[in-house]
Formats: structure tokens, sequence, C-alpha cells
């Protein structure tokens, strides 16, 4: 597409953003043009839809477009809280850290889960369960949960990196594009039983089965991401 550049790989949706946003505030785009579709900007900028999605959210976030739902993207009077730039922390990144990591920190609370961690998780798994009843999945019992495990592992190092790590997810980046991903209705009740029987397997001391169900959840997360 003319007037935009292929980008490299290093953090593709800040790249993106720049050239998007450099556009509108150069005015080629004016209050109320409609941006290309996100097909044409995969094509335009070389990639998958992922980074489009996150550049767009940004550039929604700091008040330059508007997201109508199933009428594309349309450019707004800029907000006056605008910035130029976006987050340094993916979203994509998010995902792969906790893909590497969470299966062995499960693994490990399940090896050394003692009587104080073991009260906390029986307390998040009845939780889980009454959310199941009413097909929900909150934020507070989610982020709950993957940090009483990392404090059940043992190893202070984990709980210090996953507070880390949920300390990321409070952007807001991220938080609108999980809305719209992995945390919609269509998943909520899939999200719950992965929970759940992650919990149920430390709980028990089940530790290959720990480490396998948080594995296949967070797989199951990154495909959420991506497919949606």
């Amino acid at each position: 597409m003319q007037g935009f550049s292929p980008v490299s790989s290093n953090k593709l949706y800040i790249q993106i953003y720049n050239q998007l946003y450099e556009a509108i505030v150069s005015g080629r785009y004016q209050v109320g043009d409609k941006l290309p579709s996100e097909k044409e900007l995969c094509q335009a900028f070389n990639v998958s839809r992922v980074p489009v999605r996150e550049a767009l959210c940004a550039l929604e976030l700091n008040g330059l477009v508007d997201s109508v739902q199933g009428g594309g993207v349309y450019v707004r009077e800029p907000a006056a809280t605008g910035t130029a730039s976006p987050s340094d922390v993916e979203p994509q990144d998010i995902i792969r850290v906790r893909m590497v990591m969470e299966p062995d920190i499960a693994r490990e609370a399940a090896l050394h889960l003692d009587e104080e961690n073991r009260k906390i998780l029986e307390g998040i798994h009845a939780k889980f369960l009454e959310e199941s009843q009413v097909g929900i999945i909150t934020k507070d019992t989610d982020r709950a949960f993957h940090l009483a495990v990392a404090k059940a592992s043992g190893n202070a190092l984990y709980t210090m990196i996953m507070n880390l790590v949920l300390g990321t997810m409070e952007q807001e980046l991220w938080e609108l594009i999980l809305s719209r991903t992995i945390a919609t209705r269509r998943y909520q009740d899939q999200n719950n039983l992965e929970h759940i029987r992650i919990c149920e397997a430390i709980l028990d001391g089940r530790a290959d089965d720990a480490y396998e169900f948080m594995k296949s959840h967070m797989a199951m997360l990154y495909e959420r991401y991506w497919s949606e």
C-alpha cells in the first residue's frame, strides 16, 4: 500500500503504530477518514494480524481513532491526553514469557505445596467453581490464581517474576486486546475448566499433570490471542 513501509521483526506493533501515528498527525488521514482494513495493513506492513491489531488498539487508547465493530477504524479529533508512543511491553511478549515459565511453576507448586498455600488455592478453587456455575471468569480470580501458584512453588524468585508479569498486564493495551480476544464470552467456560483442572492437580500433588495442564492452558492462551 502506498505510503507505508514494511517493518523489521523488532517490536512490530510499535513500528506500525509510529507509521500510522505519523500518517494521522501529518494530515494524510483526516478526522472522519476510515483507515485501511486490517487485511490491507497486514499486506502493507508484511505482517500478521496481531501486531496490526495491537497498533490499532494503541491508537484507540491514545484517542486518535475510534473502532466501530464490523465497520472499521476511523480517525477522530485527537484527545488532549494522547501520547506519541505506546508501551514497550508488547502483549505478545507477556504471553510468550508465561508460556515458558508457568508450566514449571505449576509443577513446583504441586511438589512443594504447604498448608498455608493449600488453603489459599482451595479458596480460589471454590471461587472458580462458583464462577463456572454462572459462566463468568473474573480478572481478579484469574490473577490471584496465577500468583498463588507462584507462591506455592516455594521459589521467591518465581513470585517476584509473576508479580512483574501481572504488573505488565495492567497496561491499558493488554486490557483492551484481552477484552476482544482471550476474555470474550466464547472462551470463558473453557478458561474456567482449564483453571480448575490445574488447581486440582496442584492440590492433589500431581506434578506432571500440573505441568502439562498449565502448558496446555498457556498454549490455548496463545492460540486464542492469535486466532481472533
